[in-house]
């Protein structure tokens, strides 16, 4: 009976000690979860010493840390820049609340013991830099006070030439931007060198150079029809207008192609002949360009590609280049027959009609494709040509066609407005008309320079009379304008007056 009685007393006390312990770790755990936190000496929140700090002191240690302006050094000036201005923005509370975590989630055990780890605690930087926000404060705060404007070569009114362009400075925005952020980003780094580029330049533009292009029709006072497509082999940039009597039109008109068409017969020609092209051929060849005789194209035409359709062959050739308002229509003898009337998107518009010959129509910037295909297969064996024909004209063949034309020297037109160490890879054309009056003038050329190279094409037309000697004298001095825009340093000079 006592032995009962003594094990009730002995269970009753050991609920009563467990409670008794429940109740103990409770209030200390709560005394625990409580207690201010501090960090332990040494510890680091985003490179900031935060030791002996609670959360409250060491977020606004942070954040005034990193709100202290960064120095940038430019030019010997002193410029202090708000890292908010500079793009920078960080997660000062995140940064904070994970040190806190960390320091809480410590041993509870240790706590009772009074061991509690002391070792520092480490919270590296979360932050970011938006480096557009970075660059436009370069360039709207920085760039105007410290740098100076490149200014362009400028055209020289009445004249072919251009005064030179000065040269500017720059800031070196990779270097800066690279160089800012990576202070931004970092504790110990408070100022940061900006360096200033010497020798910045500015270059005409293409919408530059038409506009004195126009000026030197005004000054040549042709009131007839100018067009001009000009690209750079260099960078593959297009200029392409047309005007008449100082009005701008749509260009693409259909012009007559007159010798030009010669350039896509020796097209047709070459692609269906194996190399080693004969001796005979490149004698047709050069009577037919650099002569400009008619019977060679001809006779070429009818022994290699077809005695009848020989001209629509050529038509076909350039309509699989996708030149479509490209085509000859007959042969060049006189009293050819047409063997058949194109129409084109050129020759249909409703604004303008030159009426042009059913025998033989080009637009400008189709010879210009043409001659840019024939200036890259020649150069590489790439472009328009070996897609188009694969295995059919070489870098060989198209590098022919290119002395062929170097050799059609007239002294006149694209080739009179340049100097003789350029070599101008050409064809020219114009036909007298039924009224026995000369309407309309072409020269489509490559042009190899020292400064660039690049295709030329310039066709004019008056309706009433085109006199050879004004149109020589246009097509000379457009061109060369646009051999001093490419060469300012070397510049041609206009001597015809």
């Amino acid at each position: 009976m006592k032995s009962k009685i003594l094990w009730r007393i002995l269970g009753s006390l050991s609920i009563f000690f467990v409670l008794c312990s429940l109740i103990i770790a409770f209030v200390e755990y709560r005394n625990f979860i409580q207690q201010p936190t501090t960090f332990p000496a040494g510890s680091r929140i985003a490179g900031v010493p935060v030791g002996g700090l609670d959360e409250e002191a060491a977020l606004t240690r942070i954040k005034a840390f990193y709100s202290m302006p960064l120095i940038l050094d430019v030019n010997g000036d002193k410029v202090h820049a708000d890292p908010g201005v500079l793009g920078f923005s960080m997660e000062a509370g995140a940064m904070a609340a994970q040190a806190i975590g960390e320091q809480q989630g410590r041993s509870y055990w240790d706590y009772l013991w009074g061991q509690g780890d002391q070792s520092p605690i480490d919270v590296p930087l979360d932050a970011d830099v938006d480096e557009e926000q970075l660059r436009t404060y370069l360039l709207e705060e920085i760039a105007p006070r410290y740098t100076t404007q490149a200014l362009p070569e400028r055209p020289i009114p009445f004249t072919t030439n251009f005064e030179g362009g000065q040269p500017g400075q720059r800031i070196d925005f990779g270097g800066a931007v690279s160089d800012i952020k990576a202070a931004l980003l970092s504790p110990e780094i408070d100022s940061v060198s900006i360096e200033i580029v010497e020798g910045a330049e500015a270059h005409l533009t293409y919408q530059a150079l038409e506009a004195f292009l126009k000026h030197n029709i005004n000054v040549m006072g042709f009131e007839g029809l100018t067009e001009v497509y000009l690209e750079s082999m260099e960078t593959g940039d297009i200029l392409h207008f047309a005007v008449q009597d100082g009005t701008s039109i749509k260009p693409d008109v259909a012009f007559t192609a007159a010798s030009t068409i010669k350039i896509p017969i020796m097209i047709s020609v070459l692609r269906r002949l194996s190399e080693p092209i004969s001796s005979n051929v490149v004698t047709l060849l050069e009577q037919m360009i650099a002569l400009s005789e008619n019977t060679p194209a001809d006779t070429l035409m009818q022994i290699y590609l077809d005695e009848v359709r020989g001209p629509l062959i050529v038509s076909e050739d350039m309509a699989d280049l996708g030149l479509e308002n490209t085509f000859l229509g007959g042969y060049l003898y006189l009293g050819a027959p047409l063997l058949q009337l194109f129409e084109t998107p050129a020759n249909t518009r409703i604004d303008i009609d030159l009426d042009p010959d059913d025998y033989s129509q080009t637009v400008t910037s189709e010879a210009g494709q043409l001659l840019s295909a024939i200036y890259t297969c020649s150069m590489d064996g790439s472009g328009l040509l070996t897609e188009t024909f694969p295995g059919e004209i070489t870098q060989t063949e198209c590098q022919l066609m290119v002395d062929i034309l170097s050799a059609n020297q007239i002294g006149v037109l694209i080739e009179a407005g340049v100097p003789a160490e350029a070599t101008v890879a050409h064809k020219h054309g114009w036909a007298t008309e039924l009224d026995g009056l000369l309407h309309s003038m072409s020269d489509v050329a490559i042009v190899y320079t020292q400064g660039s190279d690049y295709v030329l094409n310039i066709f004019i037309y008056d309706a009433v009379r085109l006199d050879y000697e004004e149109g020589n004298r246009l097509i000379a001095r457009l061109s060369q304008t646009v051999y001093n825009f490419f060469n300012i340093e070397k510049q041609a000079y206009w001597w015809f007056d």
